[in-house]
């Protein structure tokens, strides 16, 4: 029987080889001249027109060091690390098999970091990036530091050339981040980007997560730290708070758009960014947005706004990152549904936001969507035929954040289902087919799991910010 199949991995150990390694409404279509990985973090894809609730269709959501130093220079080098590594002991040291998945996770970096930039690729083989994943490569260089496979010398040195690109990108009408950047230039991408606007306007919800990155950037190495403050000054983050939320610009057909961003879950993470650098976003009344659904007897809190797109991700990303004090985070519900619909399938699921090897090229795996439980759409909201069930991050992150016999199958699953890539593919689909999307969301949470897990299961950020 196809359950045996799956639970009876119930207890199992690790056991690879240590040789293997919408907006709904008015929906315009727009032809690009290459493919968008992202979604609504592109350059490209499905642009929303306007509707009279105004809203973003998204997420509604290493080389050595060679240059020649004085000996102060070495010095203080050698200072930083030590100091650093004083209190970063790792409490439980990876197993062999853990090991092994930090690896290939480590190959995504190595194969995708564009020197000249400090950048990294969202995509294999798509050289753009949003500030959603430059979070996510500070992540995991922070993370492999901390495991071990980086020095703090190569991790300085590469976060500082990051930090000097993204202090010297044109910003969307000299106030924010654009949507997109060239890897390779670090300049806007698109059509828009070598116009007067300098691209197509900023996503509140990315630059919240990176905001919370570099806060723990500062945290890890503060010598790094007036370099992030000059970025933070450089950047007019007052522009994306408005009535206390999150706003976002989309320049459309020579319009632009300002509109609240972010849904339930993603909404509060992103926010909390900005927290971080004391910028305030108090929210306002979301009880009057939010409804409680019953999914198979468990009760889940969800966004009857427009495009309420609910997946794992951002619950995962805050328990991890700064941990689940907020009343929000719905971590202990979300992975119970999860628990009972793989017991009731047959088959494991984890559900989340990711790239994928197809067309429509990105997904929502929502958790409740318009109505439905377990709804998988693309960016533009059309329902996925053959969709992406288990989303190897979210597995991963449920693998470390819970300790049962579901959490060990899915860590399991991880493993066994990278045995025979470089670095970490996207997820599985319904069908049993790989998602071969190689991403940089993926292979940095799984390398942020295994920091977390191995300093004792405890947030990242050291001091948790104030509840939202």
């Amino acid at each position: 029987m196809v359950k045996q199949a799956v639970w009876c991995l119930l207890g199992c150990t690790f056991s690879l080889s240590a040789s293997s390694e919408a907006e709904i409404e008015a929906i315009v279509e727009i032809e690009q001249p290459e493919i968008s990985f992202y979604g609504q973090r592109s350059i490209g894809g499905v642009i929303a027109e306007p509707a009279q609730s105004h809203s973003f269709h998204r997420r509604v959501i290493a080389p050595q060091i060679t240059e020649e130093k004085d000996d102060d220079e070495i010095n203080e080098v050698h200072n930083i690390q030590v100091d650093l590594e004083h209190h970063r002991e790792p409490i439980k040291p990876l197993s062999r098999n853990e090991k092994l998945l930090a690896k290939k996770a480590q190959y995504y970096f190595e194969r995708n970091r564009r020197d000249q930039t400090g950048l990294w690729d969202s995509v294999q083989g798509y050289p753009h990036t949003t500030m959603w994943d430059v979070a996510s490569g500070i992540a995991a260089t922070l993370a492999l530091e901390a495991l071990g496979l980086k020095t703090s010398e190569q991790t300085h040195s590469e976060l500082e050339k990051t930090l000097a690109t993204l202090n010297s990108m044109p910003l969307y009408k000299n106030w924010l981040p654009n949507r997109e950047y060239s890897t390779k230039t670090g300049l806007p991408s698109g059509r828009l980007g070598q116009s007067e606007s300098n691209g197509n306007g900023w996503s509140a919800l990315d630059i919240g997560r990176l905001l919370i990155w570099l806060k723990i950037l500062c945290q890890q190495h503060p010598e790094l730290e007036p370099e992030i403050l000059k970025l933070i000054g450089h950047w007019k983050l007052d522009k994306a708070v408005n009535k206390g939320t999150l706003y976002g610009a989309k320049l459309y057909k020579g319009k632009e758009y300002y509109r609240q961003e972010g849904r339930h879950g993603y909404l509060q993470y992103a926010a909390t960014g900005f927290e971080m650098f004391d910028y305030s976003v108090p929210l306002p009344d979301l009880n009057k947005y939010l409804t409680s659904v019953s999914i198979n007897g468990f009760p889940l809190e969800v966004d009857t706004r427009n495009v309420p797109f609910m997946t794992s991700d951002p619950y995962i990303l805050g328990s991890l990152e700064f941990g689940q004090k907020g009343e929000w985070n719905q971590l202990k519900t979300i992975y119970n549904l999860h628990k009972l619909k793989s017991e009731q399938k047959d088959k494991l699921y984890s559900f989340a936001e990711d790239a994928m090897n197809k067309n429509p090229w990105f997904a929502y795996n929502n958790l409740f969507y318009y109505g439905k439980p377990w709804t998988s759409v693309s960016p533009s909201g059309k329902i996925i035929e053959n969709p992406q069930i288990l989303s190897h991050k979210v597995a991963f992150g449920f693998s470390v954040l819970f300790s049962d016999d579901y959490s060990e199958m899915l860590g399991q699953a991880v493993l066994d289902n990278s045995l025979n890539s470089r670095s970490v593919p996207t997820g599985q689909y319904e069908n049993g087919g790989s998602n071969t999307a190689f991403n940089i969301n993926t292979n940095s949470l799984i390398l942020v799991s295994l920091w977390y897990k191995s300093y004792g299961s405890q947030p990242i950020l050291k001091t948790s910010p104030t509840d939202l």
